[in-house]
């Protein structure tokens, strides 16, 4: 990038690319610590809350990371596409931004999920019946 064209509207890329080795790492660092079986895991989860040193910071920032990543992955993707930088020769670049932006949201979505509290529980329904409604699209037929 020519350094006459440097300012802040640039930093929405390695901002993603920061919030994600967060993720990475917030995300690794308890897995000693959780238990995915099902009679297990609220009192994995109660430990690592209140047992483990910075526990409940580590999962504190896990949770609201994973908010900002969907945030600046979008606002990145706006602006590449408002400067038209997915033009010529960047349009293999393009791709495999929509491919991990559609990637990042199907995370979000997953560990939202695995929560498994009241906000899980309604978000995965209202997740079931958008796929319901894309499913059962057809162009040109009204829904009575």
């Amino acid at each position: 990038m020519p350094r006459n064209t440097a300012s802040w509207f640039y930093v929405f890329g390695s901002a993603a690319l920061t919030v994600f080795i967060l993720q990475l790492v917030t995300g690794i660092s308890p897995g000693d610590d959780l238990r995915a079986i099902a009679s297990e895991a609220w009192s994995s989860l109660q430990s690592l809350n209140h047992d483990v040193t910075l526990g409940w910071f580590i999962r504190a920032l896990h949770g609201w990371g994973s908010n900002f990543m969907v945030a600046i992955v979008l606002i990145h993707m706006v602006q590449v596409f408002l400067f038209g930088a997915y033009k010529f020769p960047r349009e293999l670049t393009w791709i495999v931004g929509v491919f991990l932006l559609l990637m990042t949201l199907g995370m979000a979505f997953s560990g939202q999920v695995l929560r498994f509290d009241q906000d899980a529980y309604w978000g995965l329904g209202i997740g079931a019946s958008i796929a319901e409604q894309g499913a059962d699209y057809r162009p040109g037929r009204r829904k009575n």
